[in-house]
């Protein structure tokens, strides 16, 4: 076995290749732990003994620092999708004040010490501070003896990175071993990635970091849709790419970088980013007419697979999704969903309307009139985060979606454009500023007081967020509409685009890490509803 060049004195210990005996091992260990590494991509384990054993034995010492810096290399290398672990001989119980780190601690027993370097002292058998790498081009790696753990770990991550960093300029065919400057910038994660970070190989790439079943169905698409536009003469509706680096069962997207400012730092008028600038709407009309090229000319008289899942369907399949039951049980404790989705909600307008379960059972009924007999391809997550500008000030779109919750469907990015705008409604009221508050730490803020358990009626009244439309969003709710076209009956038209918007945003009630408190919890949710009571307005 060979690997990339690495002495004693690069990575501050002793550096020779792990063997079949302990790689096995290694991998039994975290497979009985519950978070098997991944086969084909790379993964790096940082053995330490077990806090409070350097205290007794000075050469164990170090294992806070270690735990500290593992939460570093985590952050830093996980973005990249290299998978970061820990082992240990001790208990859970000793490693439990690191909260959520610790639960990538996977205990080794005397035993299966016993394979890997270890050391047997009075009181028993612990591990030694080792590090090692599987997959990629430092497969089998091993690091023992080591002589300064934060040095160590800190020259770890540098080649790893640069090992990243080579094999993505590759794969996107900016030169063999291409010397790159290093991560240059990090982005959010959108629903389905690992890790975007941005870097310079040659030219100034993104990488795009995820299953490699989404990622493959991604490119495909984006592969697609910017041939067809360029053909006509059109600018590109996604980053350019550049090519696809696959790892086992997961892959990198690597495309062209765009200007970082999303829209949604554009378009309002307050921080908050629950009030349209005047100027919202020139600034959104070349991402508008862009889209609308790619409607016209990928139309067809076909009904998208997916339009009876996302007017109908999902409503359903999401109250029912393992991510909402447990952000509610987590934001909700000892409240029954079932009483909270059928109760009634009163919003601060004074305003009634009525629950989830009586408004889906309404949207059964009615969405026979709402389901398009035509569609195109579509973005399908027309959302401001995911729209930018180019250098020379030209729109482009990211992180289009093709699948929705993982359901498969044989006319991928076929679909209603009316979603696309919908999703776009959803993003100008309210989930830009939702989102926004959630990024300043001021959600709570949203709710000042929460309500008690619903008994019938589920009392919202004391939201802060405008539950009204004011010119600029009518104006803006119009020129969507129009872009629509004219051969659908105005309010049919309307109401598909105001169930698509409380479609959108029911999707956000299945991820807690995202919405962070119970008030933004309750604040999509009563939005959910006044979108829904808004369509049932108009088809009345």
């Amino acid at each position: 076995m060979s690997i990339p060049a690495a002495t004693a004195t690069d990575l501050h210990g002793t550096v020779r290749i792990t063997t079949d005996e302990e790689r096995a091992a290694v991998l039994a260990v975290f497979e009985r732990h519950g978070t098997p590494l991944p086969e084909g991509a790379v993964s790096v384990v940082f053995a330490y003994p077990g806090h409070g054993v350097g205290e007794r034995h000075s050469h164990l010492s170090g294992c806070t620092s270690q735990m500290l810096l593992l939460s570093a290399a985590s952050g830093q290398l996980s973005r990249l999708g290299v998978t970061v672990a820990a082992a240990s001989t001790e208990p859970p119980e000793k490693h439990a004040h690191l909260g959520a780190l610790s639960r990538s601690v996977a205990r080794f027993t005397a035993d299966d010490a016993a394979l890997v370097p270890h050391t047997d002292v009075d009181e028993g058998r612990f591990l030694l501070r080792w590090t090692m790498v599987l997959g990629g081009s430092r497969d089998g790696l091993l690091v023992t003896g080591i002589t300064d753990s934060v040095a160590h770990t800190r020259a770890v991550i540098d080649r790893l990175t640069a090992d990243r960093l080579r094999d993505w300029a590759e794969a996107a065919g900016t030169g063999t071993g291409a010397a790159t400057s290093g991560v240059t910038a990090t982005y959010a994660n959108g629903a389905d990635s690992l890790g975007i970070v941005a870097f310079e190989a040659g030219v100034p790439l993104v990488a795009k970091v995820g299953p490699r079943a989404v990622i493959d169905a991604e490119t495909a698409f984006v592969a697609e849709v910017n041939t067809g536009l360029m053909a006509q003469g059109h600018p590109p509706l996604f980053p350019v790419l550049h090519g696809v680096h696959h790892e086992g069962a997961q892959a990198t997207s690597l495309m062209e970088q765009v200007e970082p400012l999303t829209l949604d730092n554009v378009v309002f008028a307050d921080k908050a980013k629950f009030v349209l600038a005047d100027e919202a709407l020139p600034a959104l009309e070349p991402h508008l007419r862009l889209l609308r090229v790619l409607y016209t000319s990928t139309a067809r008289a076909q009904r998208p697979t997916v339009a009876d899942y996302l007017f109908r369907e999902r409503f359903h399949a999401v109250v029912e999704h393992e991510g909402f039951v447990a952000t509610f049980r987590s934001f909700f404790p000892g409240w029954d969903p079932g009483t909270v989705l059928g109760a009634d909600v009163v919003l601060p307008t004074g305003g009634r309307l009525s629950g989830y379960t009586p408004m889906t059972r309404w949207l059964d009924e009615a969405s026979a009139a709402l389901l398009p007999d035509s569609g195109c391809l579509v973005h399908g997550d027309v959302h401001l985060k995911n729209m930018l500008r180019r250098g020379d000030g030209s729109p482009v779109f990211v992180d289009p979606r093709t699948v929705w919750d993982g359901r498969d469907r044989p006319d991928i990015g076929f679909g209603d454009p009316s979603y696309d705008f919908a999703t776009l409604l959803h993003s100008a009221l309210p989930m830009s500023g939702l989102l926004q508050a959630v990024a300043d730490g001021t959600s709570e803020a949203l709710l000042p007081e929460l309500p008690a358990a619903p008994d019938g009626t589920l009392d919202l009244s004391g939201l802060t967020a405008p539950f009204t439309v004011d010119g600029n969003l009518a104006r803006f709710e119009e020129r969507l509409l129009a872009g629509l076209g004219p051969d659908t009956e105005p309010r049919v038209l309307r109401a598909r685009l105001y169930v698509g918007a409380a479609n959108a945003l029911a999707g956000w009630l299945k991820y807690e890490r995202a919405l962070a408190t119970p008030q933004t919890w309750l604040a999509v949710y009563a939005y959910v509803l006044w979108y829904l009571d808004r369509a049932r307005t108009e088809l009345a």
